[in-house]
């Protein structure tokens, strides 16, 4: 088969989320990910900074911003399965709701870490 060259690519991820609750316990969520597929230079670009992030945090250097807010936000696109209070709503897609969601604790950290993964596995399967 030949090589289809999209020209605005996406694709779907699970991504699994713990939140904090009382009494030292933790909640798992699950949901699914509309990525945009990045140029491999922006890729690079990415894993590199977060890679350098994380390592200056581990050897406390102080580090003035850690951008995965905006990060998650350039690569995050979509979603299924995110739901209101009740559990049965979903919550649609958009801008502004995406600002929300990136606003949880931690979240954004799990949808780049997730997305630098998925590409990295990919290679490996190369």
């Amino acid at each position: 088969m030949g090589f289809t060259l999209q020209r605005n690519p996406t694709f779907s991820w699970p991504i699994s989320y713990r939140e904090r609750i009382d009494g030292g316990r933790y909640r798992q969520h699950s949901f699914t990910a509309v990525y945009k597929r990045l140029p491999q230079s922006e890729l690079e670009k990415i894993q590199l900074d977060y890679q350098r992030i994380k390592a200056d945090i581990a050897r406390d250097i102080y580090v003035d911003s850690i951008p995965t807010r905006e990060i998650a936000a350039n690569i995050l696109v979509g979603w299924s399965d995110v739901f209101e209070d009740d559990g049965t709503t979903q919550i649609p897609y958009s801008e502004e709701l995406k600002r929300e969601l990136l606003e949880v604790e931690g979240l954004a950290d799990v949808l780049v870490e997730t997305y630098i993964e998925s590409a990295s596995k990919a290679k490996a399967k190369n």
